[in-house]
């Protein structure tokens, strides 16, 4: 078909209704009548009209009169026809097509891709305004309307005056104005969750003037096709499901969207759900059931008992919010939903799941365990009986807790032949016609998966003389036990006639014998293991004593000593000892042959013979083993005098009178410069019974130490630190000097101590206040026989030097003055001689002689001098003792001033020779040197020599603490110790 129509010429128009036959045609072009009088009406077989003019084409059908057509088809297709000679179409656009509320939008008239239009606007076909005062010109082309309609434009150019070329009329838009009122979407039944096959109803209901009818828009996010009425029903299918709004459309005003409605629509056919709230109804009471549809609203419901409607009447049908009756009889209940019409409902639910309702019965159950056993055991069998006391009526049924896992029994009776799973609290209870009893009172079973061992207990172990004791049998935490006895694992007695019961269990023996049991309980008897053995002794009226040798309480390490066991009458005896050590022997000695700590503690013994006959435990002996001793010397005095005898004694052992012997040695330096030599003393060999030792007027500076021994074999102590007796007599073999030559001093002074004498090596040594020995290398520097004293180590002490040939020099007191603005005491380094005369002086640092002194003895003001001297013209022994000086408030230190006695001709204790003057001296020498060569000839025999009697002592300084090491070295046959000296 052609759509141009050639210059001067036409096309032709054809119009039908496709399958049907008998129509009449209208045409129409650009909307209107064609032609204006409707002459081109015609009829079939034809329907086609020649057209010359352009524009856009459509036509209608109408047939079934014998005038007007009373049935019209729709109006068909629009065809545009276009003249040869174009004219241009003008478009119109709008920026909104709803104007809002009291508000306007704009329209837009173009003639695409040309200037120069003036245009006129249509609305409903009409010209717009009427008087057509909205023609305007490029680039506007736009006009602002706030009334509904549907708008058009057309452009025209060309004339100074009225345009001589127009476009052809736009498009038609159509331009809706909003309305105030907004719809409510109302759902009738009003029920969120639909089922498929249930009807509902959608109405949109607009609140207005009551004008010209609304036609409706609906909107639905479920694609659903929808009709343009006021109400949408709807049977329901799981399509329909979605959100639904709606809104109305009248002379081109259009009101807003409702709010919008879900319905959710479900496949399934629902079922209702009945909950009780208790399913046991109490004595004279009732329980709520409650029906519902889940998720759903609008129903009533029906109420069954055991299959029937309840009441038989319906009267229980209710409605929502309740859907709740009570009910105080028995029966299994279930319940059925409706809804959807004015009368009966027209949609059902499905029947609800059933709900059983017990009535609670006033009689409670007795639960009887047989055997009555609270303790059971893996095999063994027991019954549970439910016992219901009633009117013998309808037989009961019967419910067990816990099942366990096992199916559970209708039956009065449980028996169990028990394993571990059944272990726990069982009870039960009845039910018969939907009557239900309480549940009885629980009964407990602990099953153990172990065959129990029987336990015998003796209340004594031992028989006294002529009685006897009891023995107990039990099987721990159970009951209901019968027992046998065994002794020496035969049946006793051999007839069995000592098999008894709980709670008694027990049976009296007089014989010794090793006794068990053996427990049996239930039917088939059920045994445990039997018990372990125990051994019952008969007494033997012996007891034995233990005794010590040797008997001393405290044992020291290293020490041996013996336990004896004795028993009075009899032979064949075996011994069994408590004591500390696992491996006791069987004999009656037990031998400690070097005894250490672990050994401490409390001994005893008895004895056993044929049978079991046993005497009573012993006597309790109690060893304390200590740590090998180290005794402690003392000596007494310190300081020589003339004539006058040190006692040296040996303590510190505990129980010193227990079997000790003491030894005696003198102490000679040894090679190194902290090391001793020790010469046993005469009259020491054996060591002596007690411990103190007298060395009658010894003259010179000497040390010794002591130890102790005991036993066979001896067994000695440590050797005891040096001690010191010190005499302040110098001699030519070894002299000390002090530099300067006083006793006390500034600690800021330089004081430098020489050894002089018989040696070329020599050292120093300094025993202080607190006991601390030590030699010039810890607090000085020794440069051959000169010690200088570092300042900063100086203290207070006895000062003296030693000779590597073993000689000890005479000993100097040294007081340090730690007060430089203090005086110092000048008095005698050396003792002075009873009747000579003595000056003591007060000096200051610079050894300036003071005035205005006081002077002390023994702490008590003597003398006080304007020259600072104490003048003692003929010095006595009462004279000795401690002196000081006080100047200006402050004292010296004290010092020590011994005085000698006179003596005419001094004898040496050692070596008593007589002194004689003339002629006789020479005669008494020989005499004295041969009887001195005999006397040590004979001595040397008996006691094997005293050079084999010596012990070498080594002072080892231990870091930091001052401590020495001292390392004896015995003389043949005896032992070796270790001691501490400082």
């Amino acid at each position: 078909m052609e759509t141009v129509i050639p210059a001067g010429g036409s096309v032709t128009l054809t119009c039908s209704v496709d399958g049907s036959t008998g129509w009449k045609f209208d045409w129409f072009r650009n909307g209107q009548q064609y032609p204006a009088d409707g002459s081109s009406r015609n009829t079939e077989p034809d329907g086609t009209i020649r057209v010359s003019v352009g524009g856009k084409y459509s036509c209608r059908g109408g047939r079934g009169g014998r005038g007007d057509p009373v049935f019209e088809s729709g109006t068909s297709n629009e065809v545009t026809i276009q003249r040869t000679d174009y004219k241009p179409t003008a478009t119109l656009r709008a920026s909104y097509t709803i104007i809002p509320a009291g508000g306007s939008v704009t329209l837009t008239c173009s003639v695409d891709g040309s200037t120069g239009w003036k245009f006129d606007w249509f609305r409903n076909g009409q010209q717009y305004p009427a008087d057509g005062s909205s023609r305007n010109t490029e680039p506007d082309g736009t006009i602002r309307v706030s009334v509904g309609g549907e708008y058009s434009c057309r452009g025209g150019r060309g004339g100074r005056e009225d345009p001589v070329s127009e476009s052809e009329t736009s498009n038609k838009v159509t331009i809706w104005r909003t309305v105030s009122s907004k719809p409510s979407l109302i759902l009738e039944p009003n029920w969120s969750q639909i089922y498929r096959g249930e009807k509902v109803t959608l109405t949109c209901e607009i609140q207005d003037d009551g004008g010209t009818q609304w036609t409706y828009e609906w909107r639905t996010t479920n694609g659903r096709p929808i009709t343009s009425s006021e109400h949408k029903t709807i049977t329901a299918t799981e399509l329909d499901s979605g959100e639904y709004s709606c809104r109305g459309i009248r002379d081109y005003k259009l009101t807003e969207w409702s709010d919008s409605v879900r319905l959710t629509v479900k496949h399934y056919k629902p079922t209702a759900t009945l909950i009780a709230m208790e399913t046991t109804i109490p004595a004279g009471g009732s329980v709520t059931l409650t029906c519902s549809v889940e998720g759903s609203t609008g129903w009533k419901f029906d109420w069954f008992r055991n299959g029937q409607q309840y009441p038989a009447d319906g009267s229980s049908r209710n409605t929502e919010p309740d859907g709740t009756i009570r009910v105080s009889e028995g029966g299994k209940y279930s319940c059925r939903g409706g809804r959807g019409g004015r009368g009966d409902p027209v949609f059902e639910s499905g029947t609800s799941n059933k709900v059983t309702i017990w009535r609670t019965d006033p009689n409670k159950p007795s639960l009887v365990l047989q055997p009555n056993w609270s303790q059971i055991y893996s095999g063994e069998k027991v019954t549970l009986r439910c016992e219901i006391q009633d009117d013998g009526g309808t037989q009961w049924t019967y419910e067990w807790i816990p099942i366990n896992g096992k199916t559970p029994t209708p039956s009065e009776h449980k028996t169990i032949t028990a394993t571990e799973l059944d272990s726990g609290e069982y009870s039960c209870r009845g039910f018969r016609d939907y009557k239900l009893t309480e549940w009885s009172d629980s009964v407990r079973l602990t099953v153990k998966h172990y065959k129990p061992t029987a336990t015998l207990r003796a209340s004594y172990t031992i028989i006294p003389a002529g009685g006897s004791v009891t023995l107990t049998c039990s099987v721990d935490g159970s009951t209901g036990w019968k027992f046998d006895w065994f002794r020496n694992g035969q049946q006793y007695p051999a007839d069995g006639s000592s098999r008894n019961t709980e709670p008694d269990g027990t049976i009296r023996v007089s014989e010794g014998g090793k006794y068990s049991c053996r427990g049996g309980r239930g039917d088939p008897v059920s045994e445990s293991g039997t018990s372990y053995k125990v051994t019952i002794q008969i007494t033997d009226p012996n007891k034995p004593s233990l005794v010590l040798q040797p008997n001393w309480s405290q044992i020291y390490r290293g020490e041996k000593v013996t336990l004896r066991c004795e028993i009075q009458g009899g032979t064949q005896w075996t011994y069994e000892w408590r004591t500390t050590n696992r491996n006791s022997p069987s004999s009656s000695e037990y031998k400690i042959n070097s005894a250490t700590e672990s050994l401490s503690g409390e001994y005893s013994c008895r004895g056993k013979r044929e049978g079991f006959s046993w005497t009573p435990w012993s006597n309790v002996v109690n060893i304390a083993v200590s740590p090998k001793p180290q005794p402690v010397l003392s000596v007494s005095p310190s300081w020589l005098n003339p004539g006058a005898s040190v006692t040296l004694s040996c303590e510190g052992l505990e129980h010193q009178p227990a079997g000790w012997r003491f030894f005696w040695y003198k102490a000679v330096p040894g090679p190194s410069s902290s090391s001793y030599t020790s010469e046993l003393l005469p009259g020491s060999t054996n060591g002596s019974e007690q411990n103190s030792f007298i060395i009658n007027g010894p003259t010179l500076t000497a040390g010794f130490v002591c130890r102790a021994g005991r036993g066979e074999p001896e067994f000695y102590t440590y050797y005891s630190e040096p001690k010191f007796i010190w005499s302040a007599d110098p001699r030519p073999a070894a002299s000390l000097s002090v530099n300067p030559d006083r006793v006390q001093h500034f600690r800021s002074e330089s004081v430098t101590l020489n050894c002089e004498g018989n040696s070329s090596e020599w050292r120093v040594k300094r025993f202080t206040e607190t006991g601390k020995l030590s030699n010039c290398s810890i607090w000085g520097n020794l440069t051959g026989s000169t010690c200088i004293i570092d300042p900063n180590r100086f203290n207070s002490g006895v000062y003296w030097c030693e000779s590597k040939s073993g000689e000890f020099s005479n000993a100097v007191n040294i007081t340090v003055q730690d007060d430089d603005s203090a005086p110092l005491l000048l008095s005698p380094v050396l003792p002075v001689t009873e009747g000579d005369p003595v000056t003591l002086s007060c000096r200051d640092k610079k050894q300036q002689l003071l005035s205005n002194v006081f002077f002390y003895h023994n702490d008590k003001l003597i003398h006080s001098d304007s020259r600072g001297e104490l003048n003692i013209s003929a010095v006595s022994k009462s004279d000795e003792g401690f002196y000081k000086c006080q100047h200006s408030g402050k004292d010296s230190p004290r010092s020590w001033m011994s005085v000698r006695v006179a003596v005419s001709s001094p004898v040496s204790s050692s070596f008593p020779v007589m002194l004689i003057v003339g002629p006789v001296v020479g005669v008494v020498l020989i005499i004295l040197i041969i009887l001195l060569v005999l006397w040590r000839c004979r001595w040397s025999k008996d006691d094997g020599g005293l050079d084999s009697l010596y012990e070498t002592i080594h002072l080892s300084s231990a870091s930091g603490n001052g401590k020495r090491n001292v390392m004896v070295r015995s003389p043949p046959g005896l032992a070796q110790g270790k001691g501490k000296a400082d």
